[in-house]
C-alpha cells in the first residue's frame, strides 16, 4: 500500500507497474486530469497545495481501510501538488485485487474518501482570474464551501448512508441553549441534523461561561440565541438554524408541530411542565434533561408513554433549585447534555437501547447509572385531552410595563440594605409575606424580586395556589431591573 504526495509529473505507466500483482485476476486505475473548463470557467492551469505529513498519513489510513474492506493485495494513490498544465495527471489511483467487482469498488472508495478527508487545496486559474484556494471535495458541487465529513459515524451500520440522509432531513427543537443545550446543539449540527431550532431568552453572564462552551467573555451581556446560532453556523455551514430569541411560552403548538423532537435543556421546573403539556398537545416527543449537583436524569416522553408529570402525585414540585442556587461543575451538563443528544439520534433513527418509560440517572461521583421503570400514569392529568397549560409565574423584564405592577421585594434586610431596589416598591421579606398571605389584595398585580429568581418563584406559586391569579415572579432578580 503506497499514498505519496509528488511535484513531479505522474507516469502513468511507471505507477501502473507498482501497482499490478500477477496473482490478482484485476487491476483498475484511476487517473483525474486537469481539465480546460470548471462551471462554467475557462480553464488555464491549476495549482494545488497540501499539507504533506496529515495528507500522507490520512492517505495511507485510506488505503489500509480499503484493504481491510475490499481484500486488496496492491493499491497505489499519487496525487500531484504544484503548478499543473491542461491534461496533467493530478490524481492516480491504482488497485489489484483477486476480483474485478472488488476492484471497482476499492478504486471508487479510495478516490471519494480522498476528496473529502486528505488536507489539500486547489487554486482553478481562469482566463479572467483564479478561484482562489479552495478545498478539492467543495469546487465543484457545493460552491467552495467547507463540508462537515460524516464518514466516520456513516461507517457504523446503525447508521450508514440512509441514517445519514434522515438525519439530514431531521428537525430538531432545542429548549435552552445553557449549560445543557450547548453540547446538545453542538452534537446535533456535528452529526448533521438538518435542521435546528433554538430557544433561548436570555442574555450571557460571566457565570455562563464555566460551562456554556459555545459563548466567549468578549460576548458577555448579548443574546445567547444569536451567539449560538452564529457559532453552529461557522461549525456546520450546510445545516438550517432558526432562532426563538424568547421564552418558550411564546411558541404556538403549530410552531412546535413543525419539530419531529423536541430536546428540553433548562433548569426551571415550571418550563419543563410547560414543554411536557404542549409537546403531549402536539404530539411531539421530548428528551427532557435534569440536573442537581453531580447527579443527572435523562427521561423521554411522547404522546404513548409516561410523562415528566407521571413522576408526581398531587403535582410536580415547582420549586427545584435551579444551578444558581445549588451549584453545577461545568462537566456535569456536559455529560447529561452529550447523553441527551445521543438519545435525540437514537429517537430519530429509531436505533435500539433508546428510553422508554423509565427515567435514566447518572451520578457523576461514582459513575453509577440507573434505568428505573417508569410507568404511565392513566390518572396523570397531562395526558387528559383537554389539559390546560399550566399557567408560568415568570416574566422577564422585557415582557411587562413595570408601572402596572406592585413591586414587593421579598429579599432580607441585609440584602436590601446592600443593594437597593432601583424602583417604588415595599419590602416583605419572603417568611414574613408568605405567613400573611393577606397583606396583599387578591385582585393585585404583584412582581415579587429577589436576588436571582428563585425564591420569588416558589412564593409566587404558593401565592397563585391559593387563589392570587395575578402574581409574578421576575426571572433574574433584581438585578435585571432598569436603574432609576
Amino acid at each position: 500500500m503506497m499514498f505519496a504526495i509528488r511535484s513531479e509529473p505522474l507516469n502513468a505507466e511507471q505507477l501502473k507497474s507498482e501497482a499490478e500483482d500477477p496473482a490478482c485476476g484485476a487491476l483498475v486505475t484511476f487517473e483525474g486530469w486537469v481539465r480546460n473548463h470548471n462551471e462554467g470557467h475557462d480553464v488555464t492551469s491549476l495549482e494545488y497545495e497540501a499539507y504533506s505529513a496529515l495528507a500522507v498519513a490520512e492517505g495511507e489510513r485510506i488505503l489500509a481501510e480499503a484493504k481491510e474492506k475490499f481484500g486488496l493485495e496492491k493499491a497505489v494513490c499519487v496525487h500531484r501538488v504544484g503548478h499543473l498544465q491542461i491534461g496533467d495527471i493530478a490524481v492516480w489511483v491504482g488497485v489489484s485485487t483477486p476480483h474485478r467487482d472488488a476492484a471497482f469498488k476499492a478504486n471508487r472508495y479510495i478516490i471519494d474518501e480522498i476528496k473529502v478527508r486528505v488536507p489539500i487545496w486547489k487554486k482553478e486559474h481562469y482566463v479572467a482570474g483564479d478561484s482562489g484556494w479552495v478545498d478539492c471535495e467543495q469546487c465543484a458541487k457545493h460552491g467552495h464551501q467547507p463540508k462537515m465529513d460524516y464518514a466516520r459515524q456513516t461507517v457504523l451500520k446503525e447508521i450508514g448512508p440512509l441514517g445519514q440522509r434522515k438525519l439530514a432531513e431531521s428537525r430538531v427543537l432545542v429548549v435552552g441553549a445553557g449549560g445543557l443545550g450547548c453540547p446538545v446543539l453542538t452534537y446535533l449540527a456535528g452529526a448533521g441534523v438538518g435542521r435546528i431550532g433554538i430557544v433561548e431568552h436570555d442574555h450571557l453572564e460571566a457565570s455562563n461561561l464555566h460551562r456554556q462552551f459555545l459563548y466567549a467573555p468578549e460576548n458577555l451581556g448579548e443574546k445567547k440565541a444569536a451567539l449560538a446560532a452564529e457559532w453552529l453556523k461557522r461549525y456546520n455551514p450546510a445545516i438550517e438554524i432558526e432562532t426563538h430569541p424568547a421564552r418558550f411560552q411564546t411558541l404556538e403548538v403549530e410552531q412546535i408541530q413543525d419539530y419531529d423532537i423536541i430536546v428540553e435543556c433548562v433548569d426551571c421546573m415550571e418550563t419543563k411542565l410547560l414543554v411536557n403539556r404542549v409537546a403531549l398537545k402536539a404530539g411531539v416527543p421530548v428528551v427532557f434533561a435534569s440536573i442537581y449537583q453531580f447527579e443527572g436524569q435523562v427521561q423521554v416522553v411522547d404522546s404513548e408513554s409516561s410523562c415528566l408529570e407521571c413522576l408526581y402525585e398531587g403535582g410536580a414540585p415547582t420549586d427545584v433549585p435551579s444551578c444558581a442556587v445549588a451549584g453545577v461543575l461545568g462537566a456535569v451538563p456536559g455529560v447529561i447534555g452529550s447523553i441527551q443528544a445521543l438519545e435525540a439520534i437514537k429517537q430519530l433513527l429509531g436505533l435500539d437501547g433508546r428510553l422508554s418509560n423509565e427515567l435514566l440517572i447518572v451520578n457523576l461521583v461514582d459513575y453509577s447509572t440507573r434505568r428505573i421503570a417508569l410507568p404511565r400514569n392513566d390518572a396523570c392529568p397531562a395526558h387528559a385531552a383537554s389539559a390546560p397549560l399550566p399557567a408560568s409565574v415568570d416574566v422577564t423584564i422585557d415582557e411587562i410595563d413595570l408601572s402596572r405592577f406592585q413591586v414587593i421585594d421579598i429579599r432580607e434586610p441585609d440584602e436590601v440594605a446592600a443593594e437597593p431596589l432601583p424602583c417604588e416598591h415595599v419590602h416583605i421579606p419572603m417568611n414574613t409575606l408568605l405567613g400573611n398571605p393577606r397583606r396583599v389584595e387578591k385582585d393585585g398585580t404583584y412582581l415579587l424580586v429577589c436576588a436571582a429568581g428563585v425564591r420569588t418563584r416558589y412564593a409566587a406559586n404558593a401565592f397563585r395556589a391559593a387563589g392570587y391569579d395575578n402574581v409574578y415572579s421576575l426571572v433574574g432578580g433584581n438585578r435585571m431591573l432598569p436603574p432609576s
